[in-house]
């Protein structure tokens, strides 16, 4: 799924600031939907619960952990609502692994094996769920 020609840095860089205007227009939208209905489109296109989504999000943070050199597919922007639910996960993920690197690393995923990586993305992963399940009404 990963190609594009982006390497991971750069894909972090940009599912963490969201810098182009287009892209925080769209991730605005998807949160509007989600706050909304609790609803997100998934990977392929069809709105699904957000928290449905993050399975696909881990897997495609995994990817990267299992392969460095792996790029980031652009076409992620196609359906905002996977981008929003991959960019929440990738933050609590960074978060996750910021608290096991050493004080003030920048780039905490050189400090760590891929195994506390991939630790510090499932425990973010359950942790995502819960808060995206808790949000949402109880019917």
């Amino acid at each position: 799924m990963l190609d594009g020609g982006w390497t991971r840095g750069q894909a972090a860089e940009v599912m963490s600031n969201a810098k182009s205007k287009e892209y925080r227009a769209l991730l605005k939208e998807a949160s509007e939907m989600f706050d909304e209905t609790g609803y997100v489109s998934g990977l392929d296109g069809e709105e699904a619960p957000a928290e449905s989504v993050v399975p696909d999000a881990k897997e495609y943070i995994a990817e990267t952990i299992d392969n460095p050199e792996a790029t980031y597919d652009p076409r992620i922007w196609d359906t905002p609502g996977f981008a929003l639910v991959l960019s929440w996960l990738a933050q609590k993920w960074r978060q996750r692994c910021q608290k096991l690197a050493p004080r003030g690393s920048k780039d905490p995923e050189q400090y760590l094996t891929k195994e506390q990586q991939k630790a510090c993305l499932d425990s973010a992963a359950v942790e995502l769920i819960r808060e995206i399940t808790q949000r949402r009404p109880l019917d």
